[in-house]
């Protein structure tokens, strides 16, 4: 159970206490002032009725240390960062089951809620002789909430048995790559990538940097933080492309600034090849992972640490096979599985299955099922699995959209447009009127040392794509903007399309 990262941590609180735990713009506490800073919450929670929590905030350290006495007291938590308005942090409260939600900074009008500033609570001793907790492992350890197709948030739910699996070989991997460095965290820690950031890292007894959300197009502002946070160096790094994309826009980010830095994981987004032999050039010495996995199957369950072969096809980077004990399948539209080769829907199978959507009655939850009495999720991602087990994935299942009469694969559009050798980040957006799709936009962001012009990435296009597949309305763009996340903001590259 999570117990046992649990333990891990508490072990450093009592016998490393002055090594770093959490770094952020706002210093440094170590694992000593955390592990009184949880106590202190831990007893809090003592006087306050069974049931998940909600807890407020962004990247302060007392935010951590209300999630970690969440877990020790066997407490389901639902982490809300404060940027979200006051109407979806109740609702998200509401389909989670809390009544408490507890705040750091500023007071907010949540009517619906018990509020607790988290800055009040007072840190306590850790006593030397905690035992067990006997928590089941059934129990939930977090709730991830992403946004929903019926127009409300949808609560995922991740037990502590879940977590406990992902970590039974995370942990030893980011412990074997990454050597005695920091782990890097820029994800929201509301986001499923938040809490690999935070628990396998403190269980290694590595401190966690964390970026603010505020710097994700400001890679300077980064780089200065890992420079200069006088406690540690970075040594391992969990992002999104898009995120490492923009941090290699700095001269700073690179082996000779940083040489501990030595593991990257990147996933979330597909991962371009030209990014990864950016990152090569600039960190020679590190192990780079192709990561993949869903919020519903517990973070990751595959992760193929990359060579120079993988780069020397025309083929998409690939994933490796499911890391056990998750495994996977690749059924066709009609439930059967597909053979080596075959693209269809994937479904990963295993302990790190969640326990489906909040509520209960969402009805995504079809997606979650049984094979052989082994948990099953049906991702809704399009792939195949070559002879040898390696799964390559082709984007989503429904991402095909009807335009003009014509069934156009918006994926196919983004892979012919990113293959181009003067693009660096490409994606591609169907814009929508009462459900029909009535133009689609192809944003475009040019490597700084080969710029093109829209005329010539069209015609570029026009070689590889049908003419009616060949985006009319292309963008080029100085930058993408990111989400709290680090992925690609849709909804405000769009805002940004409309109002031009």
């Amino acid at each position: 159970m999570v117990d046992s990262i649990l333990q891990r941590i508490r072990s450093h609180i009592l016998h490393t206490p002055d090594a770093p735990a959490l770094i952020s713009d706002g210093g440094v506490m170590r694992f000593g002032e955390l592990g009184s800073r949880c106590e202190g919450m831990r007893r809090h929670l003592l006087g306050i009725e069974p049931g998940p929590l909600v807890i407020v905030g962004h990247k302060e350290h007392d935010c951590v240390a209300m999630m970690l006495a969440c877990a020790i007291s066997g407490r389901p938590f639902v982490f809300v960062d404060r940027s979200n308005p006051v109407q979806r942090i109740e609702t998200i409260a509401r389909i989670a089951g809390a009544s408490h939600a507890f705040v750091e900074g500023d007071y907010l009008e949540l009517a619906s809620l018990h509020q607790i500033d988290v800055s009040t609570i007072d840190a306590a001793a850790l006593p030397a002789d905690g035992g067990s907790s006997n928590i089941g492992s059934e129990t939930l350890f977090y709730i991830v909430f992403t946004s929903g197709s019926t127009g409300q948030p949808k609560g995922v739910a991740i037990s502590r048995d879940n977590f406990k699996h992902f970590d039974s070989w995370y942990g030893p991997m980011l412990r074997r790559l990454a050597g005695n460095g920091a782990h890097v965290n820029h994800a929201s820690l509301a986001f499923d990538m938040g809490m690999l950031d935070l628990w396998p890292a403190l269980a290694n007894g590595s401190a966690v940097i964390m970026l603010d959300h505020r710097n994700n197009v400001l890679a300077r502002n980064n780089v200065r933080l890992l420079a200069e946070n006088g406690a540690m160096t970075p040594g391992s790094w969990f992002s999104t492309p898009s995120l490492l994309q923009i941090m290699c826009t700095d001269r700073g980010f690179n082996g000779a600034t940083f040489p501990e830095l030595r593991c990257f994981f990147v996933g979330g987004e597909v991962v371009q090849k030209s990014l990864i032999r950016d990152l090569w050039r600039r960190f020679p010495h590190a192990k780079l992972c192709h990561a993949y996995g869903p919020t519903e199957v517990t973070c990751v369950t595959h992760a193929q640490i990359l060579d120079g072969g993988h780069l020397d096809t025309g083929d998409l980077l690939p994933l490796g096979p499911a890391l056990e004990p998750s495994s996977m399948r690749i059924l066709r539209e009609d439930g059967s599985e597909a053979s080596a080769g075959e693209p269809g829907e994937v479904q990963l199978l295993g302990p790190q299955v969640g326990k489906g959507y909040l509520p209960s009655d969402h009805p995504r939850n079809h997606a979650f099922g049984t094979f052989a009495a082994v948990p099953t999720y049906m991702t809704g991602d399009l792939g195949y699995v070559d002879l040898d087990g390696s799964l390559t994935l082709l984007g989503r299942v429904d991402r095909q959209v009807k335009w003009n009469g014509n069934r156009i694969e918006l994926n196919e559009i983004e892979r012919i447009a990113n293959d181009l050798p003067y693009i660096r980040q490409a994606t591609c957006v169907p814009l929508l009127s009462d459900g029909r799709v009535t133009n689609i936009v192809l944003f475009a962001q040019m490597h700084p040392d080969r710029q093109t012009t829209r005329d010539r990435l069209v015609a570029d296009m026009r070689l590889a794509l049908p003419a009616v597949m060949v985006p009319r309305d292309v963008r080029i763009v100085d930058k993408f903007i990111l989400n709290i996340n680090g992925k690609v903001d849709i909804g405000r590259m769009l805002d940004c399309a409309l109002a031009t």
